[in-house]
């Protein structure tokens, strides 16, 4: 099975780096000729919270010189999806299949509108990877990925099984999932309330717990995307505020991405994560005050840099 993997980010560079030290035939696909060249030079540069290094030099390319593949893996940015979408079909082979491994909600339909509906898969990862500099990453901790076909997808639950197993094979446990899009809703909740809090406090995510101020709004938005979620017939496990307070602390050293991205002066994800449970609220009537405000907040943020004193 041929792979790619767009988007050379924490994620896409990781996922290239471990299928091609497993042997697997993979190409990550880049968009900016002079990082690829950079990239190519350097190799991928994994580091992990131990001490440990070392350099994978997987192959990198641009989109039309990956060519075909089997499965092309979407990893970048959620306010880069329609970009990206658009080499997928010079990456996509007869018949390939494509899978988002992103945050947030809206991805789908993004790249859906450029290739189908009917050869997608969409993944969650809940793995510890943080983007240092281009090409250089902290491998912090291993996690599941889950993946199934969504709404629209005539993807074989045997094709589906087949990816998993792809994962597998690059030592990162998979596990298909029939209720996908609820486990889509399920990272969203957590994430909603940890991501905004901790970008606009400039906190690691364990601080939100010392916070009980600041917990309290990522508890309020959390309840409120798992009420939009109810009100959209999915069926999310587990009560959102127990896992709320699990996740903080078991990433209580981690910077969010959404943190990263303000401290680095780029745009956030807050238009596929709280924005759309508030749109998603709207559309089913269902208020979502706090959800409103942390992404007004979040894109007034994202504005301010100019202005901002000392």
């Amino acid at each position: 099975m041929k792979l790619a993997v767009l988007g050379p980010g924490a994620l896409g560079c990781l996922l290239a780096a471990l299928f091609h030290e497993a042997g697997a035939d993979v190409s990550l696909v880049d968009y900016r000729p002079e990082r690829v060249a950079r990239l190519r030079l350097q190799g991928i540069q994994v580091h992990t919270l131990e001490g440990g290094h070392r350099v994978i030099k997987a192959p990198i390319g641009l989109g039309p010189e990956v060519g075909p593949c089997d499965l092309t893996i979407v990893a970048v940015k959620a306010y880069q999806t329609e970009t990206a979408a658009r080499a997928l079909p010079g990456l996509m082979s007869r018949g390939g299949l494509a899978l988002t491994l992103q945050n947030g909600l809206g991805n789908l339909e993004a790249i859906a509108r450029i290739v189908g509906s009917q050869r997608l898969l969409a993944g969650v990862g809940l793995l510890g990877v943080t983007r240092q500099d281009e090409g250089r990453i902290i491998y912090a901790g291993k996690g599941v990925i889950y993946l199934g076909a969504p709404a629209g997808s005539r993807v074989s639950g045997m094709e589906v099984a087949a990816v998993a197993d792809l994962f597998r094979r690059a030592d990162l446990e998979c596990q298909p999932r029939e209720d996908i899009e609820a486990v889509l809703w399920e990272k969203l909740v957590i994430n909603v309330g940890i991501n905004p809090l901790t970008a606009l406090l400039r906190v690691p995510n364990g601080v939100l717990l010392q916070l009980p101020e600041a917990f309290e709004v990522a508890v309020a938005a959390a309840l409120e995307a798992q009420a939009v979620a109810q009100a959209a017939g999915l069926t999310l496990s587990g009560d959102p505020v127990a896992r709320l307070r699990q996740v903080c602390a078991n990433t209580a050293a981690n910077r969010s991405s959404m943190l990263q991205d303000i401290l680095a002066g780029r745009p956030t994800e807050i238009e596929a994560l709280n924005a759309q449970v508030a749109a998603r609220g709207r559309s089913l009537g269902l208020p979502t005050p706090v959800n409103d405000l942390l992404t007004l907040l979040l894109r007034a943020a994202a504005q301010s840099a100019p202005f901002q004193v000392g």
